[in-house]
């Protein structure tokens, strides 16, 4: 199978895991009233949406303009007002009443204000798509250079402190993904108003982002306690992800001013237990803990596996951490993972 047909399969795949769980969760919910002849053609007309704002629209406004953003913001406003229009006409017809009176349609605030807002909805996910595939290729070919620049300089040089520090790099994912970042503040600028929940997560995300930018940086070490608050906007996030349903304590004893750590570790830790536990039981939350005192750091996290979990369990995550510590406390930490059938647990110890 070629790689093409592979990723058309994927994309196959995805979308009808997507309209599946989105039918049952409104079967569940109020129920389903529209066929499902009617539901194939608005379904078919939102994933539309999805691939021209990503490949028609974005891909000409930043690569064919000089002002991509205004342009972008411009060619979406009216992709906006036609895909509105296009739908109402669809409803008239499926209705049977064969035209619509556009007066009559405005004049339905919530008709028209729950069309804009899928619409938005769709268009986020196609920006943050089309934002993924040019960092992954950016990324791709960044660190190819990186590799052949390295094997040049390792011919006359001694590189051994040099390749680490690129191997940190890359592990880190150095490569500043400025136009993920610019996306999702568009993303917030234009759904905030209409939605303070999906506002507010975009936002903690940003900052995230930000966050993984900043400390990506030649100092190598951060503050501790930036590396915490990174943690607990993490939480954050999932909590609103999944309406508050996710249970997780976090504990901090001792004196952590001043303190500096490698970054993105106990983020990552962090981020490990949200995606691979099942905390929405609130008798058996997560549980995270960090402890401070005469130079040794002690970081904690258990939680109730999964029994099943989208995400594949290929230990990457824990992988990478454990080279990148590996280079910077060379005896001077402790990586320690226990499972069993139903519980995970970390312990990270630091020297510091």
């Amino acid at each position: 199978m070629t790689k093409n047909k592979t990723i058309i399969l994927r994309h196959i795949l995805i979308w009808g895991l997507y309209i599946i769980y989105e039918i049952l969760l409104i079967q569940i919910s109020v129920g389903l009233t529209t066929s499902f002849f009617h539901l194939a053609i608005y379904y078919l007309l939102n994933i539309s949406l999805f691939y021209i704002n990503a490949h028609l629209i974005l891909d000409f406004a930043f690569f064919k303009t000089r002002r991509p953003y205004f342009i972008a913001g411009l060619l979406i406003t009216l992709e906006i007002f036609v895909f509105l229009i296009l739908k109402l006409k669809l409803d008239s017809i499926l209705s049977g009443t064969g035209s619509i009176s556009l007066a009559l349609t405005l004049s339905n605030e919530k008709l028209w204000l729950t069309n804009i807002f899928r619409e938005i909805f769709f268009i986020g996910f196609s920006i943050a798509y089309w934002s993924m595939l040019y960092m992954v290729k950016f990324k791709d070919k960044n660190h190819v250079m990186e590799k052949e620049q390295l094997r040049s300089i390792a011919k006359t040089l001694e590189l051994e402190n040099k390749y680490i520090s690129a191997e940190n790099a890359y592990l880190q994912n150095q490569i500043s993904p400025h136009l993920l970042f610019n996306s999702l503040n568009f993303i917030y600028n234009s759904i905030h108003k209409v939605s303070e929940r999906a506002g507010k997560g975009v936002m903690l995300l940003s900052e995230i982002m930000r966050y993984s930018l900043v400390s990506s940086e030649d100092n190598r070490t951060v503050l501790l306690s930036q590396e915490m608050e990174q943690a607990q906007k993490l939480i954050d996030l999932s909590h609103l992800r999944f309406e508050q349903q996710l249970f997780i304590s976090f504990r901090k004893k001792g004196r952590l001013k001043d303190v500096k750590i490698l970054p993105l570790i106990i983020i990552t830790l962090v981020e490990n237990m949200i995606k691979h536990g099942d905390l929405g039981e609130a008798g058996e939350p997560g549980h995270i803990s960090l402890t401070y005192g005469d130079g040794v750091l002690v970081f904690k996290t258990s939680n109730k596996k999964r029994l099943s979990s989208p995400y594949p369990k290929g230990g990457i995550g824990l992988r990478n951490i454990e080279k990148r510590l590996g280079n910077y406390y060379p005896d001077r930490y402790k990586l320690e993972i226990s499972e069993t059938n139903n519980n995970f647990a970390v312990s990270l110890t630091l020297n510091l």
